[in-house]
């Protein structure tokens, strides 16, 4: 992972951190646990990053409910 992708995961966690009112370790734990952070934030970094983050981190809220894992 490189260094800019390392602070885009950072600031997707803390845009879902605001939209849920949960912890950034939590956030985190979950994404993680999911395989969210490598299989989607990650791999698709290059198209993701040029949307704005509230629209990722509703995508990702979204990912995650299809995974079965709640954040809110």
């Amino acid at each position: 992972m490189s260094k800019k992708q390392i602070e885009y995961v950072t600031c997707v966690i803390g845009a879902l951190s605001l939209m849920t009112g949960k912890p950034c370790s939590s956030i985190y734990q979950k994404l993680n646990q999911a395989g969210v952070i490598k299989d989607y934030l990650v791999s698709a970094y290059d198209v993701l990053h040029t949307f704005s983050l509230e629209y990722v981190a509703e995508d990702v809220i979204e990912l995650m409910k299809k995974k079965g894992y709640s954040l809110c």
